[in-house]
């Protein structure tokens, strides 16, 4: 079978809440991760899902983080199971510690062809979530 080649870009949003929202201290935590057609004005998620439709050009993760500082460090790693090809890694750090959620994006040219994905989300290095995810 012949394998056609996408080109992929990661447009990554980013959107901070500030101490004032509600960060009580502790330790960093990454307490959610939601992939969903939309984000809403804070990054959460819109229309969670993981089965997304057949002629679907983005795709998001919606990260939801405690007592982030500016040491911290969010990497999600994209992948397309059907081939195991990593089809894109972003990462986030943040000027501002605090609370709140950080929206990731995933487009390509065209549409995303049919298949299983996930997106793996790591913080400061370390492995946290899995979420898989297919389009069909």
């Amino acid at each position: 079978m012949k394998t056609k080649v996408i080109i992929f870009s990661i447009i990554m949003t980013i959107v901070f809440m500030s101490l004032a929202t509600g960060c009580t201290g502790g330790p960093v935590e990454i307490t959610d991760v939601v992939m969903c057609k939309d984000l809403d004005s804070n990054y959460g998620p819109v229309d969670p899902t993981t089965v997304f439709p057949l002629g679907t050009d983005v795709i998001n993760a919606s990260v939801k983080v405690n007592n982030m500082s500016t040491e911290d460090k969010i990497t999600v790693k994209w992948n397309y199971l059907e081939t195991g090809n990593e089809l894109n890694t972003a990462e986030f750090t943040t000027e501002e510690p605090g609370s709140g959620y950080v929206g990731f994006s995933l487009t390509i040219e065209g549409n995303f062809p049919a298949g299983r994905y996930n997106a793996v989300v790591y913080l400061n290095g370390e492995e946290v979530k899995t979420v898989e995810f297919s389009v069909e």
